[in-house]
């Protein structure tokens, strides 16, 4: 359920990216990175705190678990700590956000829900 609401917060990403609301862009990329690692936790049965920046648990409980992240493992960790430092400023309109960084916001974002397919994967697979 969190992985589906990731991915809808990815469109409206999109949807707003597409519109020029660079900032609601940010938002949404946040959210989608968020609730994909939140919803990996979820599947690993793992209570996830109430903070906006999942990957420092989620990239712990993998590797603790074998599950070889070594290549993906700084780029999550700084994807979801950028963003999540964005977020309320975004939302606040307390700083003003260029195309540009919607963009990487918008492609982190699918960077992110992509790991996190992939990673949802390849633990359904285990477990079979």
């Amino acid at each position: 359920m969190l992985i589906a609401a990731a991915t809808e917060s990815l469109a409206e990403a999109d949807f707003s990216f597409n519109r020029g609301c660079f900032n609601l862009v940010i938002r949404r990329s946040q959210e989608c990175v968020e609730l994909s690692l939140a919803g990996l936790l979820a599947i690993l049965d793992i209570h996830y705190p109430k903070n906006h920046d999942q990957a420092p648990l989620l990239l712990r409980i993998l590797k603790s678990r074998g599950v070889d992240i070594v290549s993906e493992e700084k780029n999550i960790t700084y994807i979801s700590l950028d963003l999540s430092r964005k977020r309320g400023p975004a939302l606040q309109q307390l700083e003003g956000y260029e195309e540009s960084v919607a963009k990487k916001a918008l492609n982190d974002g699918k960077y992110v829900l992509s790991f996190v397919e992939g990673i949802r994967k390849l633990l359904l697979e285990k477990s079979a």
